[in-house]
């Protein structure tokens, strides 16, 4: 069985879960996840993981992901998306001045409030599951980041506007709160994820199963070499010899083992282990 991750292009529809269960039935006997839900409506890249790869959904998800979305103003909905009971509505009038500097004061980290509809837990429950029974959400606002923001059509009501954001961003709270800043209801009325880190949406291709490392250096992990001896014991799960810092990916023979941490001065110690590398060692 393929250990790896392969990229499509998922199209509006489906959710993300529907969307990978041909990969399931394809890698049948494999582990198959992925990261970084789209919702149903929306579409672009998803990462879909295999095998080994799925111990290494931590590096996908924190990967810098970029969307192009389309913000409708004048309308709210309770999901704040397109599949929502509406439930603010105001004639947005002509477009306002200050659009473009709206949406540049959200670069940078900021908090931000999630949606009720989602699928954060709140006292153990899911609160996209108690919204919808109309009991009451509360969840806290996160630290989220954004790196890049930029409005690129205005077809009045709505605003088309590129972000590229971190980890845990909720691009549905940010058309929210864009249309508190100008004073206007307003929801996310489609979005498309074009680029998860260096991959990107018009380059997917899901017969195509790509290799760990990709992943390893598309996060910038420090790459530390181990000699066969050192790897076969990391492979082990022990402590080894080795010059490195923080949280690194364990090569040996150009062959990803895992990842591990800095245990103390000169030594590492295994963090993952990737379960093929341990048994083409044990084998050759």
């Amino acid at each position: 069985m393929p250990d790896g991750f392969v990229l499509i292009d998922k199209p509006a529809g489906p959710s993300s879960a529907r969307a990978i269960a041909p990969f399931k039935r394809r890698f049948k006997g494999s582990r198959v996840g992925h990261a970084g839900t789209l919702d149903p409506f929306a579409s672009g890249l998803l990462v879909v993981l295999v095998g080994d790869a799925t111990r290494l959904q931590d590096l996908a998800m924190a990967l810098p992901k970029t969307y192009v979305a389309t913000v409708r103003f004048g309308v709210g909905t309770d999901t704040l998306d397109p599949l929502g009971a509406v439930v603010a509505e105001r004639d947005p009038g002509s477009r306002p001045d200050g659009i473009e500097g709206a949406a540049r004061a959200f670069l940078g980290e900021i908090e931000q409030m999630p949606p009720a509809f989602s699928a954060l837990k709140v006292e153990g429950r899911r609160a996209y599951r108690l919204a919808r029974e109309g009991k009451p959400v509360e969840l806290a606002p996160r630290r989220v980041r954004v790196h890049a923001v930029t409005v690129r059509e205005v077809s009045w009501p709505d605003v088309v506007i590129e972000l590229t954001t971190g980890s845990g961003f909720y691009v549905r709270s940010f058309a929210r709160d864009l249309g508190q800043a100008l004073g206007l209801p307003a929801h996310l009325a489609a979005l498309r994820r074009t680029h998860i880190g260096p991959f990107a949406a018009d380059r997917a291709d899901e017969t195509k199963v790509l290799d760990c490392l990709a992943l390893v250096e598309a996060a910038g992990l420090p790459l530390v070499q181990l000699p066969r001896d050192a790897a076969r014991a990391f492979a082990e799960g022990r402590p080894v010899r080795a010059e490195a810092s923080g949280r690194f990916a364990a090569i040996c023979e150009g062959r990803l083992l895992g990842l591990g941490r800095t245990g103390g001065p000169g030594a590492v110690a295994p963090d993952v282990v990737l379960s093929h590398a341990r048994h083409a060692l044990e084998e050759s």
